[in-house]
């Protein structure tokens, strides 16, 4: 048995790859940049857009800031950025700030770098009020995102 601990100790003191680094280096946060804002009056039933240009393919974290300044009528908010759908909220004067992020792996699961497709530019965020019990009111919007450079 010992010297099957003495074996063992040896191996770990002799092998180059469990060795400390000596690296004490931190990672650092994630840089932000805001890349539109703006303000939308829906009714119900209609859709609103703001293009965005994202032009590297880093993974990011896309965050969409919303602050609802008035209510005609609560009711249901579906976002999308190209194509895909992101969530529906119910929108109502209880909760008139949201904010909400969305994680790309890749750098074009949800966002493409304008470079991607020739026949695009760049990203389409689409709020659509849903034509039944959908919101009616004006909103502020704003795209962020957090990426390493």
């Amino acid at each position: 048995m010992i010297s099957v601990l003495v074996l063992v100790t040896v191996a770990v003191q002799l092998s180059p790859y469990l060795v400390s680094s000596k690296q004490d280096g931190s990672i650092g946060l994630y840089n932000e940049r805001e890349y539109g804002k703006g303000n939308l009056t829906l009714a119900t039933g209609e859709i609103g857009t703001a293009r965005f240009n994202y032009t590297i393919y880093d993974p990011a974290i896309l965050i969409l800031d919303l602050t609802f300044q008035s209510w005609q009528k609560p009711g249901y908010l579906t976002l999308s950025i190209n194509g895909r759908k992101i969530t529906s909220i119910f929108a109502n004067p209880e909760e008139a700030h949201l904010n909400l992020n969305v994680i790309t792996f890749s750098g074009t699961e949800w966002v493409k770098p304008s470079s991607i497709d020739a026949f695009t530019y760049g990203n389409e965020l689409v709020f659509q009020s849903e034509a039944v019990n959908g919101f009616e009111g004006t909103f502020g919007y704003e795209i962020k995102i957090r990426g390493s450079v």
